[in-house]
């Protein structure tokens, strides 16, 4: 399929579940997966998850992007800019659609503080986003242990993902949302070398 065609199909599932969001239409849903999550709650899987969930922060990812600016500074490879390119489309897009959606977060379990408004997630968002762009440039890579790095890396941003609904910062539909927007507006190594 194509590429712009998918990427379409994903803003308008994503849009079409911000308007059941903004509508209150998949509280059931949300309810229903914290309830299952939740019933996992013990406090050494609440360190674990407070800890993932700082893999998919802003300082975090922050961090990242700097040592990958000194990166480039380096080894002047230009596709590396992917990282930085994906990280800032993740923090204007994410913080553009919360302001529309206007979510509130959730009034549950909180076993996090977190500010502003609850979809899309922007862990999730930024977690897709930054490891998935490493899981792009390994799999463009000849290196050993391809498959096992992607499945690690896809782990973590499951993990991230899982770990706000955990917590009690998101809805589950927050990071579908998340997901969405991230598989909307991620650039590609092919995207920035052309």
């Amino acid at each position: 399929m194509n590429k712009k065609i998918l990427r379409l199909m994903f803003f308008i599932i994503f849009i079409i579940l911000g308007i059941l969001v903004k509508n209150n239409l998949t509280s059931d849903f949300d309810l229903f997966v914290y309830n299952f999550i939740i019933k996992f709650k013990s406090d050494t899987l609440t360190s674990m998850f407070k800890i993932i969930t700082y893999m998919g922060s802003t300082p975090f990812i922050m961090g990242l992007n700097i040592l990958i600016l000194m990166l480039i500074l380096i080894t002047k490879k230009e596709y590396l800019y992917l990282f930085p390119i994906n990280s800032l489309l993740s923090v204007i897009c994410n913080e553009t659609f919360k302001t529309i959606f206007k979510r509130v977060r959730p009034s549950i379990l909180v076993l996090l503080p977190e500010a502003g408004y609850s979809y899309p997630s922007g862990h999730t968002m930024i977690s897709v986003l930054f490891y998935g762009t490493l899981i792009i440039l390994i799999n463009s890579l000849n290196i050993k242990y391809k498959k096992l790095i992607n499945i690690f890396l896809m782990l973590i941003i499951l993990l991230i993902s899982i770990s706000r609904v955990y917590l009690g910062v998101h809805y589950i539909t927050d990071v579908i949302g998340g997901y969405l927007l991230a598989l909307t507006v991620i650039v590609t190594k092919k995207e920035i070398l052309k």
